[in-house]
């Protein structure tokens, strides 16, 4: 019988993974959050933004998230990018993973394209299927979070 070992929060940049994830956190005993802007900033901060580096990146969380499960806790994992191969990878140690979407987003980021390798406008996901959440709204969100 299997049984749930962790959450991977992924899509795009203010969808509101941090939130989920932080949200989660609360309810959940022996939870720690592996944040992937903060993976990026204090364990990868030599890869950079492309789809080559992103996968090494989530590689990289993947593998902490396996230390942590090991160690008896509970992994609440945010990141922009995920792809076929971890989300194999994950599944098979029993971590739930969830698409965030935010019905705003095309609104917020494609004003705005000074940089490259965007996730949603450069870089593209694999095609495969994940339960998924809309946040619209921070009382639906929430009513969301807690039904899974």
């Amino acid at each position: 019988m299997s049984y749930l070992k962790g959450f991977w929060f992924f899509g795009y940049s203010g969808t509101g993974k941090t939130y989920a994830s932080r949200f989660i956190k609360k309810r959940k005993k022996n939870s720690i959050i592996i944040d992937g802007d903060e993976i990026r900033k204090n364990i990868s901060f030599d890869l950079n933004y492309s789809k080559k580096d992103r996968d090494l990146q989530i590689l990289r969380i993947y593998g902490l998230a396996k230390i942590i499960i090991k160690s008896k806790y509970f992994p609440i994992i945010s990141s922009v990018w995920m792809n076929k191969k971890i989300l194999k990878k994950a599944k098979s140690l029993h971590i739930k993973v969830i698409r965030v979407l935010n019905c705003n987003y095309n609104k917020k980021f494609k004003k705005k394209r000074t940089k490259k390798n965007i996730v949603g406008i450069d870089i593209f996901y694999d095609k495969f299927r994940v339960p998924k959440i809309v946040n619209e709204k921070n009382y639906k969100f929430k009513k969301l979070l807690c039904k899974i």
